[in-house]
């Protein structure tokens, strides 16, 4: 990524960096520990077609750190509950707050990715924060197979730090033909990769004043998945195991490598591609100019990332199969590795402090956090590689989005995630920082007791039932930020990288890149100075309104869009 352009910054701020820099250090390596399976939510409506269960949020005491520590927790546990259902499935989740009493803790479930149902949508849009003591219901229909995942909306950064989240995982039912052909594996594991930070028996606050940590967001340094420190997975040698990955960090981009093999991507956010594919690498796109819009020739394109391994930018997710081609007794590491995503730092020069890029961006070391044990059993070779048909195989097939589109939301009608950071002179003549952050110009955050009825965003896009947007999302700023679009699926068709504004191409160029398949996701890494287009239908799943409503597209960096980086979509019957 291009260098952050620098600004003086006082020598005051020496003290705050330092304590955001020990931030970045992992804990250290502690015992191995088995895998732990996020358990099955019960099912209390065993009437073919539907799910009902019911989450409670609650303070509860758990030794995952080797310190016993007070979490938030769904029943209990971290993660909270896995739903299982299947495609089509009718869910109703009954959710109690038992969260410490008061206003603060007020709270809801979102469902991230599910599409179509605005009254269930969880957000301070939708309903007023849930009381503790209160409860609510939620209700969706399971429209879409994929990996999904629930968390709260109201001080999502703190709560989901704290240990509020879960997996909700839909089945696709040619899932069941494609395990019995041999293209998928029969074992099926659900992965929730998180961090947090604790000490003293408590779960430190991500919800910082310090302007340096907000810009780069909270990153915990303990890397936990489902919940645990480094667990190992046992494995059937000469087999193949399925992940389904979530990120449910609130800041850490996770780069999940098993050195020496590849992770083969079978579906994701819209459940089974249409072919198997290896991501990673780089890819290939086109130089054009800004002015002309003349084609200059071909360009390469780093990702970030080697070739068979996954990134998961805050709130994505992935179906990947890893092939367990070895012996018996092997041991393979699952690895934390970092990937550059425009963090800064300060650093002082000629007497003044001075920001600018990490000088670690993207080079920290890697970290083990979990560990494949290659075990005896019934092996059961599986057919999948780069290519290998998935739906395809079964006859069926994600379709592209249908256009022309009803409207086209690009350069100054589409969306932009903006910020800013500066440092100013306060009342008392105290040189201090300050973040801003903001979609299309305007900083903006719901209040979360104030419900359906307070005032619309100041920057919302507003559109009808049945509609299909082209839709350009520009990140205008230096660091990579998630994209996260509520109730809609959408299509992606194309990165454009644009020239960073302070160090321009000489020719004035930027480069397209075409998305190179037709998987439907709801979140979306967007680079530094590049614009996301996609395809959205606004389609109404219930076929009854359900998907009328105000629906929040914001960054899930959470603190970034806790802090402005937000905006609405606002759907008309």
């Amino acid at each position: 990524f291009a260098p952050f352009s620098r600004c003086a910054m006082p020598l005051s701020l020496v003290a705050l960096v330092f304590v955001y820099a020990c931030q970045c250090r992992p804990a250290t390596t502690p015992e191995v520990r088995s895998f732990i399976e996020p358990a099955l939510l019960a099912d209390e409506d065993l009437t073919e077609g539907r799910f009902a269960g019911t989450l409670q949020a609650s303070a509860t005491t758990l030794d995952r750190t080797g310190i016993p520590t007070e979490f938030l927790t769904f029943n209990g546990g971290i993660p909270g509950p896995q739903i299982r259902v299947r495609q089509g499935d009718e869910v109703s989740i009954r959710f109690l707050n038992g969260l410490p009493d008061g206003h603060d803790w007020s709270s809801g479930v979102h469902w991230h990715g599910i599409e179509g149902y605005n009254a269930s949508d969880g957000t301070p849009l939708t309903e007023v924060g849930i009381l503790p003591g209160a409860e609510t219901t939620y209700t969706f229909r399971a429209t879409r197979p994929g990996v999904y995942w629930y968390h709260p909306h109201i001080r999502g950064a703190q709560a989901i730090f704290s240990g509020l989240y879960g997996p909700l995982i839909v089945v696709d039912p040619a899932e069941d033909e494609l395990i019995a052909r041999g293209v998928l594996p029969t074992d099926d594991r659900v992965l929730v990769l998180s961090d947090t930070w604790t000490s003293q028996g408590i779960v430190t606050s991500a919800e910082s004043t310090n302007a340096m940590e907000i810009m780069n967001g909270t990153e915990g340094r303990e890397l936990l998945v489902n919940g645990h420190l480094r667990p190992t997975l046992d494995v059937v040698a000469g087999s193949a195991v399925r992940l389904r990955l979530i990120n449910s960090s609130i800041t850490r981009f996770w780069r999940v490598s098993v050195p020496g093999h590849t992770l083969i991507r079978v579906g994701g956010e819209g459940g089974l591609l249409n072919h198997a594919r290896v991501e990673g690498g780089s890819v290939t796109g086109e130089r054009f100019d800004i002015t002309t819009g003349a084609l200059l020739g071909p360009a390469e394109v780093s990702l970030g990332y080697e070739r068979g391994e996954v990134l998961l930018a805050p709130g994505e997710r992935a179906d990947v199969v890893l092939i367990t081609d070895g012996v018996v007794g092997d041991e393979w590491p699952l690895r934390w590795e970092d990937s550059p995503r425009g963090r800064h730092e300060m650093w002082v020069e000629d007497g003044e402090m001075v920001m600018g890029d990490a000088a670690d961006d993207g080079t920290r070391p890697g970290v083990e956090v979990a560990r494949f044990r290659l075990v005896a059993g019934e092996e059961a070779p599986i057919t999948l590689a780069d290519g290998t048909p998935l739906l395809a195989a079964v006859g069926r097939s994600i379709d592209p989005v249908a256009t022309p589109a009803n409207a086209q939301w690009f350069d100054e009608a589409g969306t932009t995630l903006d910020e800013e950071m500066t440092h100013e002179e306060d009342e008392n003549g105290e040189q201090v920082m300050t973040t801003w952050f903001g979609m299309n110009g305007v900083s903006w955050h719901p209040d979360h007791m104030a419900g359906p009825e307070q005032p619309m965003a100041p920057s919302a896009k507003s559109a009808r039932i049945g509609d299909t947007i082209e839709w350009e999302v520009r990140n205008n700023s230096m660091m990579a930020h998630p994209y996260h679009l509520h109730g809609f699926s959408y299509q992606p068709y194309a990165l454009v990288f644009w020239p960073d504004p302070d160090h321009a191409t000489a020719d004035n160029s930027a480069v397209r890149v075409p998305w190179s398949h037709d998987e439907f996701e709801d979140t979306t890494l967007i680079p530094p100075f590049a614009s996301l287009y996609f395809r959205v239908h606004l389609s109404d799943p219930a076929g009854d309104g359900s998907a009328a409503g105000r629906w929040v597209q914001h960054c899930h960096i959470l603190q970034h869009g806790e802090n402005g980086t937000m905006s609405e979509l606002v759907v008309s019957p």
